[in-house]
């Protein structure tokens, strides 16, 4: 028997080491634990409202946007200009080519895994939980990594990608960084890369360092 969807996602997901999964079906599991934690202290879940109206009220007040803004047109630019960033303390550019808001509300989440059932991941909270993981991951990297000139030496995406309708994406991607005095970061580096007509941003940059 389920409590809300989140509890049958908590059980569903539990099976995966952290290893195993994408930093969005990571932000997924936290949430069917947040959930699990409110029904355990007697708390209720709003399960009222459809996964549409919830992505209405999300939406209210952001124009609509149909194409990734500030993207870059290959993987590799991507995660180099991630790598310059980095390596420069560019934390404008670092927030650039990250998904926004907009992004979010009107190119990712309306075909993203999570929105559908049985997951039915409320926006604002995976939203919330995304950009929590990424700011601390780009905070990671800066502070290993800063003021330095970074090279990629590695990127490999060894899962295949995800594709529904125009969105692309590629998810569980490797690369290695290495800078001046041997110092190197190899892993997942950075969270999933959204694709949207030859353009790419990262969803997060939730990291493993």
């Amino acid at each position: 028997m389920c409590i809300g969807s989140g509890i049958c996602l908590l059980s569903m997901l539990s099976a995966c080491t952290a290893r195993d999964l994408s930093p969005e079906e990571q932000a997924a599991r936290d949430q069917a634990a947040h959930i699990e934690q409110v029904v355990a202290a007697g708390g209720t879940v709003d399960s009222i409202l459809p996964t549409e109206e919830l992505l209405r009220r999300f939406r209210e007040d952001l124009p609509p946007v149909d194409t990734l803004r500030a993207a870059s047109e290959s993987m590799e630019a991507l995660v180099a200009r991630l790598a310059h960033a980095v390596g420069t303390n560019d934390t404008t550019d670092l927030n650039a080519m990250v998904l926004s808001r907009q992004e979010f509300a009107y190119l990712y989440y309306p075909d993203a895994p999570l929105s559908q059932p049985p997951y039915d991941s409320p926006p604002a909270l995976l939203w919330g939980q995304i950009q929590a993981s990424s700011n601390q991951g780009a905070r990671q990297l800066v502070t290993r990594l800063g003021n330095s000139a970074i090279v990629v030496d590695k990127l490999h995406c060894p899962v295949a990608p995800d594709t529904t309708g125009r969105t692309i994406v590629h998810s569980r991607c490797e690369a290695r960084f290495t800078a001046p005095g041997g110092r190197t970061l190899q892993g997942n580096l950075f969270g999933s890369i959204i694709e949207r007509d030859g353009r790419f941003k990262f969803i997060g940059l939730a990291n493993r360092i």
